[in-house]
Parts: structure tokens; sequence; C-alpha cells
């Protein structure tokens, strides 16, 4: 990580050039200080003895001079702290540009991002003037093109006097009218959210930049002054240097972060759904089961499952191989999401050929209609099935359960209810929905109903 240490360096240098023996009153003490106390102490509290030395105006400059240096640098160093504190990444754009304006007294401050992840932030108040991204990061590459040939380092500060020596600003100034301060952001990773590119990862020295080992710029930081004659001073260019490389370093932390927590989201999403049909698989079913009954049970609203199997499937996979058996599987997985549309609602591959439906806040009636719907639809498709012995087209059968959650039950006794109707089903003939009896929740039924004690095989055939 490059940091510019330009202004330390000044501040140190000008320091010990304050410290000389020509600028010093000499002391006169019995027992005098250590040299450097001596020196220390004359420069940080200057004496009214001062007045009658001939290099006293000298030291008090070089006092204020120091004063200053020092303000400017508590001032940097709480900037980069404020920067350094946020985490989110779409924050730390105007986190930026407030901070920005706020040290530099600017009056206009963009930042401008190159590729998808384009973006202009400020606040519009203090942004009358309207910057067209791609346009500003054209002219600055080519603005930065005839910089670097003339031997001059970024950043660039285009204003009356750089245009003198450099012509091509006019480019600049005659869209954008003002004093300028143009501070790349050079990065060198790339990072992805989404499918889309949004922010390479910091940051490389300008200098190897320009020596070949870098790229183009990711995008600028643009910082502005309504008056065409304020000048922007080296060491306010090696400040805004330092900034604007903590920014990129704070969107690189954010934006890793944010990947890391994309790609946790994706293997859990890989973990916790099937690979065949894209459904959730059944640790999901399990999770999100147990998760609704918990739910319910505080809210004491109706829970439905339905669990439904393909008929004589097994034959299917002799007959027609398995390779169209899970094609197979595939298109009954999308007749199910067809007839499911509520964002509650959870569609799971229960086991090889078995699928189950979960639906919260649901009576045994509105399960009833999701499951002539998956019937009505699966008819429609007219998956052929030679070999069953219920149709010449892939059938479901189809058991359903429902309960309102109570301390004496749990979701395993659900699934069971939902398996015993499917079971008694199949006994009965297959290609139909079953209702398991005690566990059948009416929509008109009273609140303090006597729960399900027991799985009775006690089915309504539908």
């Amino acid at each position: 990580m490059y940091y510019n240490t330009s202004l330390n360096h000044k501040f140190t240098q000008l320091l010990f050039s304050s410290l000389e023996p020509s600028g010093l009153v000499a002391q006169t003490e019995a027992q005098p200080a250590s040299p450097i106390q001596e020196k220390l102490s004359q420069i940080f509290v200057p004496s009214l003895r001062m007045a009658d030395c001939p290099n006293s105006d000298h030291n008090l400059d070089n006092v204020q001079q120091l004063q200053q240096l020092l303000q400017q640098q508590i001032r940097l160093r709480e900037t980069i702290q404020r920067i350094r504190r946020v985490l989110d990444a779409h924050h730390i754009h105007r986190v930026a540009v407030q901070e920005l304006l706020d040290f530099f007294k600017a009056d206009w401050v963009f930042v401008l991002g190159n590729g998808p992840s384009l973006r202009q932030w400020g606040d519009a108040s203090l942004h009358p003037m309207v910057m067209d991204s791609s346009a500003a990061l054209k002219t600055y590459l080519e603005l930065e093109t005839a910089v670097v040939e003339q031997g001059q380092s970024c950043p660039i500060a285009v204003d009356g006097q750089t245009l003198e020596q450099v012509p091509m600003c006019q480019d600049w100034l005659s869209q954008y009218p003002g004093a300028w301060l143009l501070v790349p952001i050079y990065l060198m990773h790339v990072h992805q959210i989404d499918g889309h590119h949004l922010m390479d990862a910091p940051l490389m020295d300008v200098h190897q930049r320009q020596g070949g080992n870098g790229g183009e710029p990711w995008g600028l930081v643009v910082i502005g002054r309504k008056d065409p004659a304020s000048r922007w001073s080296l060491m306010q260019q090696d400040q805004a240097q330092i900034l604007v490389d903590e920014v990129a370093i704070a969107l690189d932390h954010s934006l890793r972060h944010e990947k890391l927590k994309q790609e946790k989201q994706e293997l859990q999403a890989l973990a916790l759904t099937d690979s065949l049909t894209g459904l959730a698989n059944r640790r999901q079913f399990d999770r999100y089961l147990a998760a609704e009954w918990q739910r319910l049970a505080r809210e004491q609203q109706p829970l439905t499952l339905i669990l439904c199997d393909i008929d004589y499937f097994k034959r299917y996979n002799d007959s027609y191989g398995h390779p169209t058996g899970d094609i197979c599987l595939a298109q009954v997985s999308d007749v199910l999401r067809q007839c499911t549309r509520r964002p509650a609602d959870l569609i799971a591959r229960y086991g090889g050929e078995e699928f189950a439906v979960v639906l919260p806040n649901t009576h045994t009636e509105g399960g009833h209609q999701v499951a002539l719907a998956i019937q009505q639809q699966l008819a429609k498709a007219a998956l052929p099935h030679d070999t069953s012995d219920v149709s010449g087209t892939v059938t479901l059968t189809m058991g359903i359960a429902t309960v309102v959650p109570q301390p004496q039950l749990n979701s395993q006794d659900l699934i069971q209810a939902a398996d015993l109707a499917l079971y008694h089903a199949k006994q009965q003939g297959r290609d139909r929905i079953y209702v398991h009896a005690h566990y059948c929740v009416r929509e008109d039924a009273p609140k303090d109903s006597t729960p399900p004690k027991s799985l009775q095989p006690s089915l309504l055939d539908s």
C-alpha cells in the first residue's frame, strides 16, 4: 500500500530548520535545559525577549507555520479516521464527498466511477453543476496523458496557472469553469457483486501506473471551487491524494466484506437447494418448517403441509431411462412452482420422487385448493407415462395435513400426519388427494378447538 509521506517530510524539515542556532536566543539561565527542550520551548512558547532579537520575525513566522501545519495534520488525521469508520460501500461515497467539501472548503466534490458502477455522489443543493461521468473521465484521461508527457504527476490541478503550462486544460475548463483538483483512484483487483464490476482493489502508486504497471483508473475524485483565480497548493494536492487513497482503501475493505457476504449467501443457497430441480432440499425444508411452526405457534394460525409422490416413478425410470426421469422431475417441479405463488409458501424436494409443499397461514380448504390446482396443471402438462396403471400421463398422489401448532405437538407430528394421508391415498388407488381428518383445520373452526391427539388413519378422499 502506497502512502504519500511528503507532508510528514515537509513538517519534519520545517521543524528542524527552525531549530538552527542562528534562529535562537542564547540562554543565560544558571541551569539551562537540554538543547532540544530549550529550542522547542523557544519555538512553541516565544518569549518577549525575541522582540529584541534580529531573527525574531523569522522565528515567529516559523511558529505560525508550525502551528498551521500541526492544525492541518490534525484535521487530516481526524478526516482519515472518520472515513475509516464507514463500512458500507455506498455510504463511503457520501461521507467522502462531505469530508472533502469540509476539508478543502470546496464548492463541488464529485466521485465519478468508471464502468457499470458509474455513480455521481453529493448533495444536489451543493452541486448545481451537473457533471457527466463518461465525458469527464474521457477528458481527464486525455489531460492525464498530456501531463505525464510533460513529466508531471497526479493529482492534476486545473486552473489559470496550469492552463499556461498545459494548454489541454482548456478542454476541461471549457466544460467546467472554475479551479479544479483531479485525483484519480487507481485500483488493482476487480470485485463483482450480483454479476457487476463494482470496484477494483486499491491501490497502486501513480508512478507505477505511469511506468506501465497499471491500467486506467477506476474513477476520479473531482474537487472544485467556483473562483477561477483560486489555486491548489502542492500541500493541498498531497493532502487530497492521501484522503483519496484512504477512500479507496475504505471502499476496498467494504466491498471485500460485501463480496464475502455474497459468496456466503451463495454457498448457503447451494447447501439448501436441490441441484436437479432448483427447489429447496430436505435440509431447507426441515429448517423452514421448524421456523414456521414456532412462528405460527405464537400467532395461533394454521400450517398446512402437502406431501406429493409421482405415481409409479420407478417404472418410469425403468422404461424411459434415468436421464429422462430427471427431466420429468424438473418438469413436475415447474408445475408445483406455478401453483404456489405466495412468498411464504415453500416447495421442497422431499425425497427421490417425493415433494413437499409448506403453506403457512393456510387452512385445510386452502391447502386442498392448491392440491387441486397442482393436479389440474399436471394434467395439462400431459407428460407421457405409458407404464402407469392409473393414467397414460404422469400423475401425483397427495396427502394433506393441517394443524394450529400447540405445545403438546411438534413439526414431526404434522409430517407424520401428511405422510399417513399420502400412504392411505396410495392404498386407495393413487392419482388422488387425501386429507387427514384429525389434522384438519377449517376456516370457520373456533380457535379453541381441541387439537389432534393421535394419528388415526381417518382420511377424507377428494
